[in-house]
Formats: structure tokens, C-alpha cells, sequence
């Protein structure tokens, strides 16, 4: 009796002791399923706060770009609005005809001069600006460097044109000793003052000019 009484304490406290065992168990595992949970909660909020740091920083420095290049842009927009309206200008502003330049071109009148004085005539009249060349001569109608040429195509033997200012002799376009038809041509560069006068004179008695020859004169400076 005895031996079947101390069997039945100790089945008792065993099942004491496996009760007591089994809801501690239970306890830690609870806990640690609760402590867990909560590690990743915070791991969630930590990554969500970063996350929203990070964004932040990322719109702070875009606006720190968007400030720095901003100049810039507007910089180039004004370079470029620059050339555009440059080019229209250029493209839309026609040539413009200059009324105050000084020179002429002639053709020689078709005939022949008796005279190495006589003055060789110019018919027609090509252009004329400034209105300095009269048929015959040249006026300087304003201080200045000027070029003047001559061509001329002639049969005479021996023939030629002087090229005066005043009454001074500059350049001799000569056509040789060939009494065939030939051309010949010069020019000058001079220096003329307010009514300086350049004109053409035959270099023989006896000339004859073919209504091709021609006589240009320009001021260049």
C-alpha cells in the first residue's frame, strides 16, 4: 500500500511538473512570437523613415540643380534667340544702294579724233555715281585715293590714250605699230584733291577709237 501510494505522488508531480513546463513553454514562445513582431515593425518603420530621408534629399538636390542650371539655360535660350534674330536680319535687310559712292564707267564714242588735245569723249554713259564724270572729264568732287583704267581697241598705227590729271600726263595705254585693229589698256591710282580734273587725250594727231573701248574711274579711299 504504501509502495502504491508513493507511485501515485510521483505520477502526480510528474504531470505537476509537465503542466507547469508545457505553459512556460507556451509563455516563451508566445513572447517570442510577440518579440518578434515587434523587431519587424520597427525594421518596417526604420526602412520607411529612410526611405522618406532619402527622398527628401533626393528633392533638395534637384532643386539645388534646377537653381544652378537655370541661368544656364535661360543663357543659351538668349544666345540662340540672338543668332535666330540675327540671321533675320541679315536674310530680311536688302542691299542697300550707296548714293554718295564715287565712280563711273563709260563706253568711248565710236570715232576719230584729229587732235592729240582734243578730249575723248565717253557715250554712254554706264554709271555715274556722285555725278563727277561729264561726258569728258572728271571732277573730284572729295579728297581721296582714286583708280582710273582705260581699255581700247583701235586700227590706228601708233596709237594710244594718256590717262591726265590736270595737265599732267599719268599712264599711256599704246596699241602698237601694227595698223591692224589691237587693244591696249592702263591704269592709274591718285591721289585727288576737291576739283582735281582726270580726262583722256589721243597720244598721236590722229586716232580712231572703236565704240568698245571703255573708262572707269573710282574713288577707293
Amino acid at each position: 500500500m504504501l509502495h502504491f501510494l508513493n507511485f501515485v505522488w510521483c505520477v502526480a508531480f510528474v504531470f505537476i511538473i509537465g503542466e507547469k513546463g508545457s505553459a512556460y513553454s507556451l509563455a516563451v514562445s508566445n513572447s517570442s512570437e510577440e518579440y518578434g513582431y515587434y523587431n519587424i515593425y520597427n525594421k518596417i518603420d526604420s526602412m520607411q523613415k529612410a526611405f522618406q530621408t532619402l527622398e527628401t534629399n533626393v528633392q533638395r538636390k534637384n532643386n539645388m540643380l534646377r537653381q544652378i542650371l537655370q541661368p544656364i539655360t535661360k543663357m543659351d535660350d538668349n544666345i540662340e534667340m540672338s543668332d535666330q534674330s540675327s540671321q533675320v536680319t541679315k536674310t530680311v535687310q536688302p542691299l542697300q544702294k550707296n548714293d554718295t559712292a564715287v565712280g563711273f564707267t563709260t563706253r568711248l564714242q565710236h570715232t576719230t579724233y584729229s587732235s592729240s588735245s582734243s578730249i575723248i569723249r565717253g557715250s554712254p554713259i554706264l554709271y555715274n555715281g556722285g555725278n563727277a564724270y561729264n561726258g569728258t572729264v572728271f571732277t573730284c568732287p572729295s579728297p581721296g585715293l582714286y583708280l582710273f583704267h582705260v581699255s581700247m581697241l583701235t586700227n590706228t598705227k601708233s596709237g594710244g590714250i594718256w590717262i591726265y590729271k590736270n595737265s599732267q600726263k599719268l599712264t599711256l595705254a599704246y596699241a602698237g605699230s601694227d595698223p591692224q585693229w589691237n587693244g591696249a589698256s592702263v591704269s592709274a591710282v591718285v591721289w585727288l584733291d576737291v576739283g582735281d580734273q582726270v580726262y583722256l587725250r589721243p597720244h598721236i594727231s590722229t586716232l580712231f577709237i572703236d565704240g568698245n573701248s571703255a573708262f572707269t574711274g573710282v574713288k577707293i579711299n
